[in-house]
C-alpha cells in the first residue's frame, strides 16, 4: 500500500540547530515526508534521503540572485507563486505540517487554495515575539498580515510545552485548536558508564543568541572556578553573540573553550563526556524565549544532568523533583551554586542522572511521541476539511 504523504514545511531548510525537526521526520512510519520551503540554508542538515523542493534554487538567502529575492518577497507579500503551488499540487500531500506559525503563514495561501489540512507546531518564538520584533522581516510581516486567517484555517496547533500552550491562548490562538505535544528524542539503550566522564567539564550547547543565556553561565563560572579552579567550560554552538561572549569569558572564565558549530554526533559525544549541562535560558529583550529546549532532553537521555533557570517551558524538560531547586532567571550566583553541587556531590549527581533519564524515557520517547503525531495526521485527513 502506498504511504500517505505529509509536507514538512519550513521557510528555511533546514538550520543545523533544528535536529529535532529532522529526528521527528525520520521517525515517521505511516507517512512519507516531503520537505518544502522558500530556500535552503548554508550548513543545513542533511536532507539527501528526502524529497526537497524550494521556491528559490539558491543554497541560502545569502546566495540568492536579485530575481530570486524579488520572487521570494513577492510570494510572502501576495501568497502566490505558480511554481511552489504547482509542486505542492503535483506531490499531493494529504496534510501539511508547518514548523513555526510564522512559516505556516507563508504556506497558508497554498494550503487553502488546494484544500489541504494544515497543522502547525508552535516552538516558542512564534508565540513570544513582541509586535515590534514581528515588523522587522518579510516573513514576520506576512505572519502579522495572515495571523488571524491562520487561526481560522489551521486544523491544529501543536505546542511543544504546556507553557507555550498557555501563552498561545493569551496571544489569541484559538484554545480549542491547541494541543500540547512534546517532540521526542532518541533513547539510547543505556547511558555511557560514568567512569569515562570528565568530572571537571561543564557543557553548554546551543545557539549563541540572547535567549540561550550563555553570558550568565560564563559569569557563574567565575564563582565556580574560585571554588574548583580546574573546572572547564566547553561551549558548543555558534551565533551572533560569539565575539561578545568570548570577550566576557576572557574576563570571567579564562580558558573556556568555544568549539563553534559541531555535528550532532559530536554534541552527543560531549554529552557523554561532560559532568553537567548548563542551559540558563532567559527571555530576550525582543520577547523571544524557549518553548522547551530539546538539548536538555537529549542530555538527560544520555545520563547527563542539566541545570537551567526556572524559566517558562524550560522547567518542563526536567523531572518535577528537581524543579524547586532551580535558580531564578538571571541569578548567576545561584546557577554557580547548583553547578558546584552537582560537580562535587557524586550521590546527588547520580540521583539527578537517574531521575533525568527516567523522566525523558517516560515523557519524551521519540517513537511514542511520533506515533501520537501520526495519529493526529490520520485523524485530520479522515474528517471533512473546510
Amino acid at each position: 500500500m502506498t504511504a500517505k504523504k505529509v509536507l514538512i514545511y519550513r521557510n528555511e531548510l533546514l538550520p543545523s540547530s533544528e535536529t529535532f525537526i529532522l529526528s521527528q521526520t525520520n521517525a515517521l512510519r505511516r507517512f512519507r515526508p516531503l520537505f518544502g520551503g522558500l530556500t535552503r540554508v548554508s550548513n543545513s542538515l542533511d536532507l539527501t534521503s528526502h524529497w526537497v523542493f524550494t521556491l528559490s534554487g539558491s543554497k541560502s538567502w545569502e546566495s540568492e540572485s536579485w530575481d530570486e529575492m524579488v520572487k521570494r518577497r513577492a510570494f510572502l507579500r501576495t501568497g502566490h507563486n505558480r511554481h511552489l503551488a504547482h509542486m505542492v499540487a503535483t506531490l499531493s500531500p494529504q496534510v501539511i505540517h508547518a514548523h513555526f506559525a510564522i512559516d505556516a503563514c507563508a504556506v497558508l495561501p497554498i494550503a487553502k487554495k488546494l484544500g489541504i489540512p494544515l497543522l502547525v507546531t508552535l516552538h516558542g518564538h512564534d508565540v513570544f515575539y513582541g509586535e515590534k520584533a514581528l515588523k522587522l522581516w518579510p516573513t514576520t510581516r506576512a505572519y502579522l498580515r495572515r495571523r488571524e486567517e491562520l487561526w481560522d484555517y489551521a486544523t491544529l496547533f501543536m505546542c511543544v510545552s504546556e507553557h507555550v500552550q498557555r501563552c498561545a491562548v493569551i496571544s489569541g490562538f484559538p484554545q480549542k485548536k491547541l494541543w500540547a505535544h512534546r517532540i521526542g528524542v532518541h533513547l539510547p539503550d543505556a547511558p555511557e558508564q560514568n567512569g569515562i566522564r570528565d568530572k571537571r567539564t561543564v557543557l553548554f550547547a546551543g545557539r549563541l543568541v540572547e535567549k540561550k543565556g550563555c553570558i550568565h553561565l560564563i559569569r557563574a563560572m567565575s564563582h565556580v572556578r574560585r571554588v574548583i579552579p580546574n573546572v572547564h567550560l566547553v561551549i558548543v554552538g555558534d551565533g551572533p553573540l560569539r565575539k561578545e561572549l568570548e570577550q566576557e569569558a576572557a574576563v570571567h572564565c579564562e580558558g573556556a573553550t568555544f568549539l563553534g558549530f559541531q555535528p550532532h554526533a559530536e554534541v552527543k559525544r560531549w554529552m557523554r563526556r561532560a559532568r553537567v549541562l548548563a542551559v540558563p535560558s532567559i527571555r530576550a529583550q525582543n520577547g523571544d524565549a524557549e518553548g522547551l529546549p530539546m538539548v536538555v532532553c537529549e542530555a538527560q537521555a544520555e545520563g547527563l544532568p542539566a541545570i537551567t533557570f526556572a524559566t517558562g517551558g524550560v522547567t518542563e524538560a526536567l523531572p518535577i523533583e528537581r524543579r524547586n531547586a532551580l535558580p531564578g532567571e538571571g541569578d548567576s550566583a545561584a546557577l554557580a551554586e547548583q553547578i558546584l553541587y552537582l560537580m562535587s556531590d557524586d550521590q546527588a549527581w547520580q540521583a539527578a542522572s537517574d531521575a533525568g533519564r527516567l523522566y525523558v524515557k517516560s515523557h519524551f520517547d521519540l517513537v511514542s511521541q511520533t506515533q501520537l503525531l501520526e495519529d493526529k495526521y490520520e485523524e485530520v485527513i479522515t474528517r471533512p476539511h473546510a
